[in-house]
């Protein structure tokens, strides 16, 4: 896939392929390319789009319309404005990519025109981000321009948020840039930062110089390309998450459905990211233990929630095992012994052994606890309650 998307983003940095430029009236300028569509792209699992957040029916990839913006700011005030708005959909065998670009701010009215008769056809959006910025301040943009538009009848799938909850984990950052050199492995060769973007266009105003806004229009363009990669990578993950090579991408994905409600899946990724990783002391192995000692805590919550007393214990002792939270196992162990299974012999071991690892052994708490299991054995051991 990503041999393939480098020569799809190879035609689109050519300049004279597909390409025209038309003028339209006020002086707007609209660009337009063609290029193949990302594989699988009208094949997308049911499954893996619901989980990812799609919440219609069938999904239909030729109603989707992807979209993305460049704007004179970052905030949603008033002086905020889309000086650049770039759309992608299928079209015959072609995935088509239009971009309008004020040439002034006059053209406002005329991109917002546009747009809305683009978005018409189209019963969805998908974006990146585009549910807490681009899509509020088009609707701010089109209530400026005094045009109505049928904005809460699309449904936007903003798949910043499932990236995020697959891959934050592992990337840190989920910026589009980063996924896509991390992820979909197609580095980015000389992009704009996106802080210059706004003074790019404010010097293109003054000069009316458009060369100052190619790499602008280039990095939208891309933007848009992106998206239908990355919305068919996360379809594929989320429909099958147990293919994922990364324990953490693994770990990740099962809290995102354990969020969903789907347990049972949730719980058979966890039980792979809580394969014991092997011990050789690298920055890898260190951060796959790191995901075992995660999924293995979550499948101990998840047993506790279903009453699942043996299977409670039997993660607290592979915890224990892996020297995973020792003190917080022993402590969960001595309750478990106690309320649920109701050996105070075990329990008051337990409770003896999580003191002892405390942080905080001191508290009253803990004199407590053990003066309780004390007395529920039967108060035999004299000075159990002190520290071991």
């Amino acid at each position: 896939m990503a041999s393939g998307l480098r020569a799809k983003l190879r035609i689109l940095n050519a300049s004279a392929p597909a390409k025209t430029e038309r003028p339209s009236r006020g002086g707007l300028l609209v660009r337009d390319f063609r290029m193949d569509p990302e594989n699988g792209i009208e094949s997308l699992s049911g499954i893996g789009m619901r989980r990812i957040g799609w919440s219609g029916r069938a999904f239909d990839a030729r109603k989707c319309l992807f979209l993305d913006t460049e704007t004179t700011g970052l905030s949603h005030g008033a002086g905020t404005v889309a000086f650049l708005v770039g759309v992608g959909f299928l079209e015959n065998n072609y995935f088509r990519i239009e971009q309008y670009l004020m040439r002034d701010y006059a053209d406002e009215p005329d991109l917002i025109d546009r747009l809305a008769n683009r978005m018409d056809a189209f019963d969805c959006v998908c974006t990146f981000n585009g549910r807490s910025f681009d899509m509020p301040l088009l609707e701010q943009r089109f209530t400026m321009c005094r045009l109505r538009h049928r904005w809460r009848d699309l449904e936007n799938i903003d798949l910043l948020h499932p990236a995020k909850r697959a891959w934050k984990l592992r990337l840190g950052s989920c910026r589009l840039g980063n996924l896509e050199e991390k992820i979909l492995n197609m580095p980015r060769i000389d992009d704009l930062p996106g802080s210059e973007v706004p003074q790019r266009y404010f010097d293109f105003l003054k000069t009316g110089n458009l060369d100052l806004l190619e790499d602008i229009i280039l990095h939208n363009r891309q933007d848009i390309a992106t998206l239908q990669t990355l919305l068919v990578r996360l379809c594929a993950l989320y429909a099958e998450p147990e293919t994922a090579e990364e324990k953490r991408d693994l770990f990740s994905v099962g809290k995102a459905l354990e969020k969903q409600g789907e347990v049972g899946a949730a719980r058979e990724l966890y039980r792979r990211a809580a394969v014991p990783a092997v011990r050789d002391g690298t920055l890898r192995a260190l951060s796959e233990e790191s995901v075992t000692e995660m999924a293995n805590w979550r499948l101990f919550l998840i047993a506790r929630r279903e009453g699942n007393a043996e299977e409670m214990r039997a993660v607290l002792e592979k915890m224990l095992a892996r020297n995973q939270q020792p003190a917080r196992a022993h402590l969960e162990l001595a309750k478990l012994y106690e309320h649920r299974i109701k050996n105070m012999e075990l329990a008051l071991k337990h409770a003896r052994l999580a003191r002892s690892l405390a942080e905080n052994p001191d508290q009253p708490e803990w004199d407590r606890r053990i003066q309780r299991l004390e007395k529920k054995r039967g108060g035999n051991d004299h000075g159990i309650h002190g520290r071991i």
